[in-house]
């Protein structure tokens, strides 16, 4: 399995998510499906809930279609089914904590039995040797270990983007640990879970217009301990039981001291209360986004101090994990008392990250990539016109066809064919991504034509993504015929997976992609940007026919 079949999972289901996002969003607006505010919830109007479908359906699509379905992903996806449903239920009807409970504990039991796959070695947390469970006790400590994980991920997601951002941190984390001890297969599957997320994501960074609800947060729970487990527990694997407990620590401690203190009151640990970390960072002054960045960033800590430390004593992680967050806890508090001591916090807001002048500050340093993007699309071009002119490997035909169209459509004057039109120019972006990764001539040394043509757009693709994140308002959007172009790189992807087509396309379609994502990202900043890159493709597609 390569890193290029986690792309496409990653691809596939990111795509997915986001077609099917703002359909769940509309839907439940209409169905009423939404999540009320009321004194303990922190947002002041009524948002959809069913968030959490998209980010499921994404993920069980792309866990198929890309991963071998062993015993182990039987379990996971078994699991995750009962689990998913159970959420469902819950943000459409709503169900009493003690069903919802038995969800989570029948969903655990069945994956792992249908997984075959337990929590048998706790390792050396304590110093005094390690700690191996028979199966009749690791069985039912491995459901309440899920159950745990479960609860913690449900009971974080308080305020925008929160436990997603949380869940993001640990999936990077998994996957690359994974990629460090070899579990090719769970790599794959935070890859696909991953694209699934950022999809959703996009739409519930505050303010959120989409939630993900129980059927997000319990699934989303239930997956992250399962691949804890997998990572863990595997044959042959080195990644100690204590490197997800400090991934997962935050989220982890937040619920244990929640419940601990609900017991404590004499009350049921699953009654909902304002007593969560992220309610404690409120309470202290902190605005809900600087809240929510404060988090990530304790998430983040400790997330890379267990990739740097995964080979470290687990006695080392249990102390260093309960010393720091003893540490960030005194040193936030002192901070909350203090914040006249730092100016910069004063300076946080309550808005939208996009409306601050410091992201307005990116943005305008960011704009000035932009002549860059289109030198670097211009010699890519100019690449595969001279490929095109050694060894034409498109069939005139093709390009005929997609020429008329082209120059039919360009003519025309509704603004509706401007869309269709982009959709040739991906085509021939695509067609030309393909010319170039055939063209073996050496230029100079040992760089060839391919090998330059990867380096510019390599280049020209990270800076347009980084256009893509810090870009304006209303500046980038998706149209249909975006989506379309998206859905049928998806459908390739996925077709490459399957032998029996005889496709060989996975360096070209990759390539097509990030020059599909290059051009998206100009084509629209102007009148005169998109007349540019319309007339390049077209003149392009006319070489191509000509030779």
């Amino acid at each position: 399995m390569s890193l290029l079949t986690c792309f496409y999972a990653f691809m596939t289901s990111l795509a997915m998510s986001l077609v099917m996002v703002p359909f769940l969003r509309h839907w439940a607006l209409d169905q009423g499906a939404l999540d009320q505010p009321d004194e303990r919830k922190v947002h002041t109007t009524a948002v959809p809930r069913l968030g959490g479908v998209a980010i499921f359906l994404a993920f069980l699509l792309a866990a198929i279609v890309f991963s071998p379905i062993d015993q182990r992903v039987r379990g996971l996806l078994a699991g995750a089914l009962i689990m998913f449903i159970t959420g469902v239920i819950d943000d459409l009807n709503g169900i009493p904590a003690r069903y919802k409970f038995a969800g989570e504990v029948l969903a655990s039991l069945i994956a792992v039995l249908v997984g075959q796959l337990w929590v048998t070695n706790l390792g050396n947390p304590f110093g005094f040797g390690f700690i191996v469970l028979p199966d009749w006790f690791a069985i039912p400590f491995t459901v309440f270990a899920l159950v745990g994980i479960i609860n913690a991920i449900n009971l974080i997601d308080g305020l925008d983007g929160l436990a997603g951002g949380i869940s993001l941190v640990a999936l990077v984390a998994f996957m690359l640990l994974a990629l460090f001890d070899g579990a090719p297969v769970v790599m794959l599957l935070c890859a696909a879970l991953l694209g699934a997320l950022l999809g959703f994501l996009k739409y519930n960074f505050y303010p959120a217009q989409i939630f993900m609800g129980d059927a997000g947060s319990l699934t989303l729970g239930f997956i992250l301990g399962f691949l804890a487990l997998m990572l863990t527990q595997r044959p042959g694997g080195e990644i100690s039981a204590m490197v997800p407990v400090l991934i997962l620590g935050l989220p982890m401690i937040d619920t244990l001291w929640v419940m601990g203190r609900r017991l404590l009151n004499g009350g049921s640990p699953f009654v909902a209360d304002n007593g969560h970390v992220h309610h404690k960072f409120l309470d202290l002054g902190f605005e809900h986004r600087f809240t929510v960045l404060i988090i990530y960033a304790v998430s983040l800590f400790w997330a890379s101090l267990a990739i740097v430390l995964s080979d470290f004593p687990d006695y080392f992680l249990l102390l260093l994990f309960l010393t720091s967050a003893i540490l960030c806890y005194i040193a936030l508090r002192y901070v909350s008392h203090n914040l006249g001591r730092f100016p910069l916090l004063n300076r946080d807001a309550d808005t939208g990250l996009r409306n601050t002048a410091s992201f307005r500050l990116i943005v305008e340093q960011v704009d000035r990539l932009v002549p860059a993007i289109c030198l670097l699309l211009l010699l890519y071009v100019l690449l595969a016109c001279w490929s095109v002119i050694l060894h034409n490997e498109t069939h005139w035909q093709v390009a005929l066809l997609l020429l008329i169209t082209g120059v039919l459509l360009w003519l025309r004057p509704l603004s509706d064919n401007r869309q269709f039109l982009m959709l040739v120019v991906y085509v021939a972006a695509g067609i030309a991504a393909t010319e170039i990764w055939h063209a073996n001539e050496v230029l100079v040394n040992n760089l060839s034509i391919k090998l330059l043509g990867d380096i510019v757009i390599g280049t020209a693709g990270v800076l347009a993504l980084l256009k893509i994140q810090f870009r304006r308002k209303n500046e980038f959007f998706l149209s249909s015929a975006d989506f379309l172009a998206l859905g049928v790189i998806v459908f390739l992807a996925i077709a490459t997976e399957q032998s029996f087509l005889g496709l060989e396309m996975a360096g070209p379609l990759l390539r097509a992609l990030v020059a599909v994502i290059v051009v998206r990202s100009i084509a629209f900043r102007s009148v005169l940007c998109r007349n540019v890159v319309i007339g390049s493709a077209l003149g392009y597609l006319a070489l191509s026919v000509i030779f």
